[in-house]
């Protein structure tokens, strides 16, 4: 885990029905961009973090396994790697 964060459990090893409280250091772009998705979508935003957690942990997984994730253009004319280092 980065220095500049801490975990807190609020209860003893957190299960899907258990809580965790988490208190992390971010710099502004990366809060700003958390806002405006929380903002885009209505939702909170302990809903956002789980999310891109989600998607983290789904991209990190498939490209461990050999998968490449790609990103399609609208139009299709254009596709790209997505890379995580």
């Amino acid at each position: 885990m980065p220095e500049n964060s801490t975990d807190t459990p609020t209860t003893a090893p957190a299960t899907d029905t258990q809580v965790t409280r988490l208190s992390v250091n971010i710099n502004a772009e990366t809060a700003a961009k958390l806002r405006w998705y929380k903002d885009h979508k209505g939702i909170s935003i302990t809903e956002t973090v789980r999310r891109a957690v989600a998607l983290l942990d789904l991209v990190e997984r498939e490209t461990a396994n050999g998968s490449e994730v790609l990103l399609k253009s609208r139009d299709g004319k254009s596709v790209r790697q997505l890379w995580m280092v």
